[in-house]
């Protein structure tokens, strides 16, 4: 403690104090606001000035992760100085900022009405994922995709393959299907085992490639043969390629006329940065993709956020330097969390999930990344199934995960000579 600043004794103070105040906190206020993030987990008192009163509010309304202790870091650190490891992209495409301000200087981008059947806007995606436009369905979001089809196909039983992204759960459960979790092991790096997913009592399967929060991949082929020996069983096989941008030769989106029991779900904003616009789309064979049109509202998606799609999946060259970016700082960034005992999942994604070494506490690790660093990793504990010990990271710009590699080597002797259990 001699070596730090009187501030930051001050910062570390009501951090103690806050960790044993959580259970209190959370017993005692029944009203909290949802913020925006990636699977709505963020909530917090609506009066915490007033529980707080000794934290200087600088007035900065951005929130980082899950629990409590953000209320500190929201209050005491400025914004600038936050690295948040939360997302990482190398976007949104200059084409998208470029065509966005054209628009909106024609007035008809606000006072007309979208066109109803989207056809411009689907044929700029079937061209970009090399489908027919009649096998796609568009909305705002993944959610109101599945969900579509979660009561287009009248599913009564779905195992869910977990840890998994929390969503598909709340989704299943407000359709109304029965979850049948298959928890897998990270002694295997979280991979499936396709011949046991295919036996039981379910008729759908929804699972992720690659996954979340692992970024696990799974071959195309191995999933080829998992669909086809669901399709023998009448096992419908909801798949959600979010992040298969990063991995596009084993998307299963060509695949979907052949398997009629198959329905790839896909997002066009988080690989070009662009989540804000809320855009994605299903991939399915005709007959289903027009059934699932059928039952989403009309005019999902706003004019000005198909032009700004529109450009950014026209972008080729845009995409092959992501991919390019995204594989060589990946793997910088592992091989150097691996040379500090962290170990770090096989990942195809943008994001690394990491394993703390024993006895070391992910809430404390991740707390004291951004006290003493100001660095936000993502809290990984309400990911059902997953073990303790568990972080996950963006990969972000070279200089900024070599920072972030510093920091942790930094941090990992104070944590091993404190017994952070």
């Amino acid at each position: 403690m001699n070596g730090r600043s009187l501030r930051e004794r001050e910062i570390l103070s009501i951090v103690t104090r806050l960790e044993h105040r959580r259970q209190e906190i959370m017993n005692r206020l029944h009203h909290f606001v949802w913020l925006s993030c990636e699977d709505r987990e963020c909530r917090f008192p609506l009066t915490r000035l007033r529980m707080f009163p000794e934290l200087p509010y600088t007035g900065h309304t951005e929130y980082f992760s899950t629990g409590n202790i953000e209320l500190v870091f929201v209050a005491l650190l400025p914004i600038g100085q936050v690295l948040r490891f939360l997302d990482g992209t190398c976007g949104p495409p200059p084409a998208v900022l470029s065509t966005l301000r054209t628009r909106l200087e024609d007035i008809s981008m606000l006072t007309a009405y979208p066109d109803l059947e989207q056809a411009g806007f689907k044929q700029s995606i079937a061209d970009y994922a090399g489908v027919h436009p009649k096998q796609l369905v568009v909305a705002n979001g993944f959610i109101p995709l599945l969900e579509s089809a979660l009561r287009t196909l009248r599913l009564k039983r779905c195992l869910l393959p977990v840890p998994a992204f929390v969503e598909y759960r709340r989704s299943l459960a407000r359709a109304g299907v029965e979850i049948e979790p298959h928890i897998l092991s990270p002694d295997s790096n979280f991979r499936y085992d396709i011949h046991v997913l295919v036996h039981g009592g379910h008729d759908a399967v929804l699972l992720a490639n690659p996954q979340n929060p692992s970024g696990v991949l799974t071959t195309r082929d191995i999933l080829l043969q998992f669909v086809s020996e669901c399709a023998e069983r009448n096992i419908t096989v909801l798949l959600d390629e979010a992040f298969i941008d990063y991995a596009p030769l084993n998307s299963l989106t060509l695949d979907v006329e052949q398997f009629a029991n198959l329905i790839v779900f896909r997002s066009v904003t988080k690989f070009h940065g662009i989540p804000g616009l809320r855009v994605a789309h299903a991939v399915a064979n005709e007959a289903i993709a027009r059934a699932l049109n059928e039952t989403l509202p009309p005019w999902p998606i706003t004019t000005l956020a198909s032009c700004a799609v529109a450009s950014a999946l026209s972008d080729q060259p845009f995409a092959e330097r992501t991919r390019l970016h995204n594989d060589r700082r990946r793997a910088r960034l592992r091989a150097g969390l691996d040379a500090l005992g962290i170990h770090a999942y096989p990942s195809a994604a943008n994001f690394l999930l990491l394993h703390l070494p024993e006895g070391i506490s992910a809430d404390r690790f991740w707390s004291h990344m951004i006290v003493e660093h100001h660095m936000v990793l993502r809290d990984c504990s309400n990911y059902e199934a997953l073990p303790s010990r568990h972080l996950r990271m963006a990969v972000r710009t070279a200089e900024e995960n070599d920072k972030l590699v510093g920091a942790v080597a930094q941090l990992l002797p104070f944590c091993q000579r404190s017994q952070w259990a």
